[in-house]
């Protein structure tokens, strides 16, 4: 479903979410069409009643506006597809970088969108940034597949990548929103295997907390509609299946952090998911992990997605290669 852009942003940001936005309006109305040919008429109210529906709209909008920016990576970067232990991966390599360090990437959708196909952009912006390739992981995705699978197809495939001989010490493991708490759970989940945790893991916008409870839900709320807490409580729900939402492995803010290895989360002020990353620094700092904390101001959800559009998530893209090369020296 559309949802307006809030009026209260600021005006460059405001532009280029409206130009996702009306990226996404399209990709409606194509799908609408199409479902219209298949003989299933979808009105704004089919919607807000047919989970199965609305899913799958989602996802077709996913796909529809990455195919728009699918010019954004330059040609002499090479992809090569991987079968990770029964995992679909990808090595995304940028001309130059170091191939023996490698950022583990696990990408965001709320468990239950993206592709290795369409969610391409942000580990090779940091990979490029950082100098070091990217491992983009293909999980499974919820409905169809609920917890654990998703942490499931993390470890196989993090533990394929250490039986290629990649050491753990020369790993970064990052992820954007869902992508970002289940960063936090597969390291969780390594360490409960007694497997070596990787050097660093950088969390962008991170969904650490599928209850639901911080306040930034309420606050925020006028931002981003599209991030409700109503909207994302379904999501929870396909994700979590039969266990509960404070299991740690589905939301790692509840989880013992202790031992973890150094951590730098990025969120905007004005996100709904805000305070997972408040919260989870917090508690992270409680136990004696090295956090690196930054609330960037004005800024929604996951921004660095619109590096070359707006001054700070090129900023951001620079700090978190910054921080990488500090960790793998």
């Amino acid at each position: 479903m559309v949802v307006q852009v809030s009026s209260k942003f600021r005006s460059d940001v405001k532009e280029v979410m409206e130009r996702s936005n009306s990226e996404a309006q399209e990709a409606t109305k194509e799908f609408f069409q199409k479902k219209k040919r298949e003989g299933i008429e979808i009105d704004e109210n089919t919607l807000k009643t047919n989970v199965s529906i609305l899913l799958e709209l989602n996802r077709y909008i996913n796909k529809f506006v990455s195919f728009k920016n699918k010019d954004f990576i330059p040609s002499s970067v090479k992809f090569e597809h991987i079968d990770a232990n029964g995992v679909p991966a990808e090595w995304i390599t940028p001309p130059g970088v170091e191939t023996d360090k490698v950022l583990f990437y696990l990408f965001g959708g709320a468990y239950n969108m993206g592709t290795i196909e369409t969610r391409r952009k942000l580990p090779f912006l940091i990979s490029e940034s950082s100098s070091l390739r990217a491992f983009l992981v293909g999980y499974r995705l919820a409905p169809e597949h609920p917890f654990p699978a998703a942490l499931d197809d993390s470890i196989a495939a993090y533990q394929w990548l250490l039986s290629t001989g990649i050491k753990a010490e020369n790993i970064i493991i990052a992820g954007a929103s869902a992508g970002g708490g289940l960063s936090v759970a597969t390291l969780l989940k390594l360490r409960e295997i007694s497997l070596p945790l990787p050097a660093g893991v950088v969390l962008l916008s991170p969904w650490t907390d599928l209850a639901l409870k911080g306040e930034s839900m309420k606050l925020n709320a006028e931002y981003e509609p599209g991030l409700s807490k109503l909207t994302l409580g379904m999501t929870a729900m396909s994700y979590s299946g039969k266990y509960k939402r404070r299991n740690p492995l589905i939301s790692p803010l509840y989880g013992d952090l202790k031992g973890l290895p150094p951590m730098l989360i990025h969120a905007g002020n004005v996100e709904t998911l805000r305070d997972d990353s408040v919260r989870l620094a917090d508690r992270a700092k409680e136990v004696g992990v090295d956090v690196t904390l930054e609330v960037w101001t004005d800024m929604p959800h996951v921004f660095q997605r619109y590096y070359g559009e707006i001054p700070e998530s090129k900023q951001a893209i620079e700090k978190i290669g910054q921080f990488i090369q500090a960790l793998l020296i």
